[in-house]
């Protein structure tokens, strides 16, 4: 009852510091709601569609009305355009078809456009005579503003796509001439023509099929359930609600310093009450402080930006380990400080370059490489894979070892903590 008392004293004492409930709740909500606005409000990452034109220059030859309807079906440049304007890429392209290569150039230097794609005249006749010795390969032309990435990259990946299944009409074309010629014929019209039948029927084909589609999936994670991806706003605010945490614990655990600079911490020692237990209440204080923070946002985050955070289980897990991690290290780099300030200034660099390391300013962001096996070396790089798992639908199987290393991060955080403080204090 005693620790308990200790404890309630330092909370009601933190809850009346206007300026450590702005740092511990306002600033991570308010980073997390400009970043999530930024990249958007959705599920995910949302980009505009990409303003496209199109020119078809690969125009059919004048034939009969009927041979003219089947030369355009056949045509490779229409495949091309039919591929761009097509309804399941609406939200990624915003295309429109243009009548010549000067004015889609011109669009795009005006800036009316980010991306043109001119498609060449005789490009169906160059994959027709794919055997002929000599062919020069054809070039689609994507003229992009040199301002804009995202964008042109989009869409060269979407055109490269439908080319190279158009160039495959040049690979069967010379297949198929060079299995006549193995057969024993020699006659250079029929090899021109099966060339050019090869050729339009691989195009035909290709045209029947769906060349290209874009499909919006989450990762499949071993037990977790089919949801939504989660969106950017809760995905920030984990990592915000993670890094401030710690200045939250740290805060909390200064009122050691402020005490022991005042004389109420030695009038506390003469009491029948053990040091032991004073520093208990200490602890336990600080603890409450940091879980009441992360519960306050979490809370936050589920009203006002739609946060779903996951299994009840996992999340309540992560949500003690994460308060057990920030406690224990506030309570650590206030442990070896001699005044409020120097507590603060080293506080603070500690938990910026753990920031950085354990990757808090890129929230759940999936990361690879390097960087993935450098964050497990800090307890918040743990903490933020555990709640990446469980935003995503993960289940106890997938955050079972990051609660197991943070927590362990956290008794070996606790045990310094608690070693120097009895060699202040003994």
């Amino acid at each position: 009852m005693r620790a308990l008392s200790i404890a309630w004293k330092d909370i009601r004492h933190i809850y009346r510091d206007f300026a450590a409930l702005a740092m511990m709740l306002v600033a991570p909500l308010l980073l997390a709601a400009a970043l999530g606005s930024a990249f958007g409000a959705g599920d995910n990452f949302a980009l505009p569609a990409v303003h496209t034109v199109v020119v078809d220059l690969d125009l059919p030859a004048a034939t009969g009305s009927t041979d003219r309807a089947a030369a355009e079906r056949e045509r490779a440049g229409s495949h091309i355009v039919e591929v761009l304007t097509s309804p399941e890429l609406d939200d990624v392209l915003d295309t429109t078809v243009l009548e010549s290569a000067e004015a889609a150039r011109a669009a795009v230097d005006e800036g009316e456009a980010d991306v043109a794609v001119i498609i060449p005249a005789g490009l169906s006749e160059r994959l027709s005579q794919a055997s002929a010795p000599g062919n020069e390969p054809m070039v689609v032309e994507v003229y992009k503003d040199p301002a804009v990435t995202v964008g042109p990259a989009i869409v060269s990946a979407i055109v490269g796509s439908v080319t190279q299944s158009l160039d495959g009409a040049r690979a069967a074309a010379s297949t198929a001439v060079e299995l006549a010629v193995d057969v024993g014929e020699v006659d250079p019209e029929k090899l021109v023509a099966l060339a050019g039948a090869t050729a339009e029927a691989y195009v035909s084909a290709a045209q029947q099929t769906e060349a290209v589609s874009i499909a919006d999936r989450g990762p499949n994670i071993a037990g977790g359930e089919d949801r939504p991806d989660p969106n950017v706003a809760s995905q920030v605010l984990v990592g915000m609600m993670i890094f401030f945490m710690l200045f939250g614990g740290a805060t909390a655990a200064r009122s050691i310093i402020d005490e022991h600079r005042n004389g109420t911490l030695f009038r506390l020692f003469t009491t029948p009450t053990p040091r032991s237990m004073i520093l208990a209440g200490k602890y336990v204080g600080v603890f409450i402080v940091v879980l009441v923070q992360s519960v306050i946002l979490l809370l936050v985050g589920w009203l006002l930006f739609g946060a779903r955070w996951g299994a009840i289980g996992p999340v309540i897990a992560l949500t003690l380990a994460g308060a057990l991690v920030a406690s224990s290290l506030g309570l650590l780099t206030v442990s070896f400080a001699k005044t409020p300030a120097q507590a603060g200034a080293g506080s603070a660099a500690i938990f910026v370059f753990l920031g950085l390391v354990g990757g808090n300013f890129m929230g759940t962001a999936n990361v690879e490489g390097t960087f993935a096996s450098v964050r497990r070396f800090t307890p918040n790089g743990w903490l933020i894979e555990g709640w990446g798992e469980v935003l995503y639908g993960g289940s106890w199987g997938n955050v079972a070892v990051p609660l197991l290393a943070s927590v362990a991060f956290s008794l070996v955080f606790f045990l310094l903590a608690t070693w120097f403080f009895r060699r202040r204090y003994a």
